[in-house]
């Protein structure tokens, strides 16, 4: 007799077909569970349909159950008298290598033996996940990029709301992972003006190009910034002033050393062209304040005469 697991005895067995009606091929199987085992013959690299398709860069078919609602001992039959139809009288190539009909042994295990079978299994399927992520990796970004395009709004507004609520946990696990890195890492220290310098040279034809493009945008979005944060920006540029003020003052006075000569042509330069600006300010001004400043030199009058009359 066939020995099965208490919770499959009361499961009925199925069979089923994959077809690839362009190489001529149909593999036969049989299964309790169809959802399982069609992801299993999917995703798993060393089943045979899986190979099949994957070798000749095709889709993986589609499951079709032949028979259901059978007994094992039934199933068992059913499936060997499918492999042999297929073999002698259609025109398809059995992937099938057995006559099929093979059960194993399934007996109940101890808890130490499920969890080393469920590690075995969690090692396979990152072995599996690697190379299926290797195959489809186009696909994965262009759904990617398709997604974010589409949702972009409602997934900034999701990060900003997470940040919001979780800002406390989030700068503790900051602080937590810095920590373990530099006791992973004591002996490397990598500055970030260094790092970015770096990214910037190798990446500076598509920073051009997003800025040409996205050029009004990102004006707007400065303009609109610094108007709802004004004080905050004032209030750090002071605090940082203040910290680095020695700094700063020695750095000032090591470039006006360094370019006295740059600096005395800018301020020329400077001067000329405040000038021109200046004069058409005043004209622009006096045009628009023309009556107001008529009446006023008129009241200014009268008052004078009064004046030198009551004197």
């Amino acid at each position: 007799m066939l020995k099965r697991n208490i919770m499959a005895s009361n499961k009925r067995d199925n069979i089923y077909i994959y077809l690839w009606e362009e190489f001529n091929t149909v593999y036969v199987g049989r299964t309790i569970n169809p959802k399982s085992r069609h992801y299993q013959h999917r995703h798993i690299p060393t089943e045979k349909t899986y190979q099949f398709s994957s070798e000749h860069h095709v889709e993986h078919p589609r499951m079709i159950i032949i028979e259901n609602d059978l007994t094992v001992e039934e199933g068992v039959e059913r499936e060997k008298y499918w492999i042999n139809e297929y073999r002698e009288n259609s025109p398809y190539d059995v992937l099938n290598k057995t006559e099929g009909g093979e059960i194993g042994n399934v007996t109940k295990l101890t808890e130490e033996e499920r969890e080393k079978r469920k590690k075995g299994w969690a090692e396979k399927h990152k072995e599996y996940a690697k190379l299926w992520y290797k195959e489809n990796r186009e696909k994965m970004r262009s759904i990617q990029k398709e997604y974010f395009e589409t949702h972009k709004i409602e997934i900034s507004e999701y990060q900003k709301k997470y940040k919001e609520e979780h800002k406390e946990e989030l700068y503790e696990y900051l602080k937590n992972y810095r920590e373990k890195r530099r006791l992973e890492k004591p002996d490397k220290k990598c500055d970030k003006k260094e790092i970015n310098r770096i990214k910037y040279e190798k990446n500076k034809e598509k920073y051009h190009q997003y800025n040409i493009k996205h050029k009004s945008e990102k004006s707007e979005y400065n303009k609109r910034y610094r108007e709802e944060h004004k004080n905050e920006l004032l209030e750090k540029k002071k605090l940082y002033y203040e910290k680095h003020k020695n700094e700063i003052l020695e750095k000032q006075k090591k470039y006006r050393e360094e370019n006295k000569e740059v600096i005395l042509e800018r301020e020329k330069e400077n001067r000329l062209c405040n000038k021109e600006d200046k004069l058409e300010k005043r004209r622009k001004w006096y045009t628009e304040h023309k009556e107001e400043i008529n009446e006023k030199r008129r009241i200014y009058r009268k008052n004078k005469k009064i004046s030198t009359i009551l004197h």
